[in-house]
């Protein structure tokens, strides 16, 4: 109120100042100047005063001019009579052009504040909605909701949310609220579901604006804005601004709670796949090894029936060879787990490929029976940064892959080459492929492939093998193209060279 009070007395001294300003210009060429050109000074200086004013300066103006035009410049001078009838006419017009020019200026006034508003209320709306788009989770969300809204309003934007397992709230007890005002308008609020306290009908002088926070399900509580400047709030359409934000806020929140909910019914939904997969492991891929270790023991411990020496070793290399399969499917799923909780330590270090592949190899080698392994390994090739036992799992899965899905007899291929700062590593076998279309599924958990159910397994090997390349900052990928299934990684090189450079040779001395 007392900047409106300033602004309109700045008004009405550029009113009378203008006039004043034509008359000192009209005295100083009374002499030289027909009257008629006096009078267009005075309009003039009418016109000019109307663009810049109101309608009360701009009439306050006009009759200044036309009585400072009268007693100056209209014979007789100095006094108040007019003689010539014409001059009437010079009156009327100021008056006229001086409300119409008014009433103009008003209207592009008018207009000019709208369009602003309606700008910075869409500004407000843009930046609200461009802050929470990536926002996932509810306390951020309102808490970066409530301080945007407090900037595009100019004042400060609080939360009070609705107390649990209560339909209604009592405003008027809450001591947080603050004064009686103000909870009277929380509790008018709340009630109507309508904004209330300063700058409206219901309980205007309370010292904040209430609106509720509204989601697409429920009402959440209550936001209160606080302006910094009370006595001059709401202008220039900050009230709006305020209210569509809050109501924004409430869809934001309702998005965000939506898209929790779905988030834990997909973990809910996930946990019941794991938990079914884990039932089916255990009735079937743990089972079958038990019940051929149990048979085996059996026979090696028969004492009535006396074995034959030859099979004593066979037996044991198949208690051994099933032991080593429980093992196998046991630490796929230990790794699965720790992959899923984010608790997968790497080690990273330089480190020569060709030890982690050796020893996978190695492990595997009864495993892949009668399959050629044919290994490419370029001499120079660069050190790799990676966790040697990390990456000795993956190689033992993607084998294992290998050798669960091709028919014996056939070969599997392993190469490697340097490419633009990684080292890319492909194993290629000659097993049917992975049909088109499923090249990512075959990385997600409990996917088994078309055969899945004729070859075992859990379906989580290329699943870990993503997770322990992923951890290494590398990528995982089925290359199309050619026969059998072709998995590459891109492993982050560690700028060393794997042979070391040649030694100089000795200057010769003179």
């Amino acid at each position: 109120m007392a900047d409106r009070r300033e602004s309109g007395a700045r008004e009405y001294l550029i009113a009378v100042g203008g006039v004043l300003t034509a008359a000192l210009i009209g005295l100083g060429v009374r002499g030289r100047l027909a009257v008629i050109d006096i009078a267009m000074l005075f309009l003039l200086a009418v016109v000019v005063v109307a663009t810049r004013t109101r309608l009360g300066p701009a009439l306050l103006a006009t009759g200044l001019a036309i009585l400072a035009f009268d007693i100056g410049f209209v014979p007789p001078y100095y006094r108040i009579t007019v003689d010539d009838s014409a001059y009437l006419l010079t009156f009327t017009v100021m008056l006229v052009v001086a409300i119409v020019m008014s009433q103009l200026t008003t209207r592009i006034r008018t207009e000019a504040r709208a369009a602003g508003d309606a700008e910075r209320h869409a500004s407000a709306l843009f930046e609200l909605s461009r802050a929470l788009s990536g926002v996932t989770d509810r306390e951020a969300a309102l808490e970066l909701g409530l301080r945007v809204i407090g900037v595009a309003g100019n004042g400060t934007a609080r939360f009070l949310p609705r107390r649990p397992g209560s339909a209604e709230r009592d405003w008027l007890g809450d001591d947080s609220v603050g004064e009686l005002e103000l909870r009277v308008a929380a509790e008018w609020s709340w009630r109507h579901r309508q904004p209330a306290g300063l700058g409206t009908a219901h309980c205007a002088d309370a010292s904040a604006f209430v609106i509720p926070l509204v989601a697409p399900a429920e009402a959440l509580g209550l936001v209160v804005f606080t302006p910094l400047a009370p006595d001059r709030w709401p202008e220039r359409g900050e009230r709006d601004t305020v209210e569509g934000l809050v109501r924004q806020l409430g869809d934001a929140l309702g998005r965000v709670e939506a898209a929790e909910g779905k988030r834990q019914a997909e973990a809910v939904a996930d946990a019941e796949r794991l938990r079914t997969a884990l039932l089916s492991s255990l009735s079937h891929d743990l089972r079958t090894p038990l019940g051929i270790i149990e048979g085996a023991a059996s026979s090696l411990l028969e004492r009535e029936t006396p074995l034959d020496p030859e099979a004593r070793p066979e037996l044991a290399a198949t208690v051994l060879e099933e032991a080593r399969r429980m093992n196998r499917l046991i630490g796929n799923l230990l790794n699965m787990v720790r992959v899923e909780s984010g608790a997968l330590a790497v080690h990273a270090s330089p480190q020569p490929l060709e030890e982690s592949l050796g020893v996978a190899l190695l492990r595997m080698e009864e495993r892949l029976g009668e399959r050629r392994v044919d290994v490419d390994l370029p001499t120079d090739l660069p050190l790799v940064s990676i966790d040697e036992l990390r990456m000795e799992q993956v190689f033992l899965n993607l084998l294992e892959n290998s050798a669960r899905h091709t028919p014996a007899g056939t070969s599997i291929a392993i190469r490697a080459w340097p490419q633009d700062g990684e080292v890319l590593v492909e194993v290629a076998d000659q097993g049917p492929g992975i049909p088109s279309g499923q090249e990512a599924r075959v990385f997600e958990k409990f996917s088994r492939g078309g055969d899945g159910e004729a070859t075992g397994g859990l379906g989580l090997g290329l699943a870990i093998c993503r997770g322990i390349v992923r951890a290494h900052g590398g990528r995982i990928w089925v290359e199309p193209g050619g026969v059998g299934a072709r998995i590459r990684i891109a492993l982050p090189g560690a700028g060393v060279s794997a042979v070391p450079p040649a030694e100089p040779a000795d200057a010769e001395r003179g």
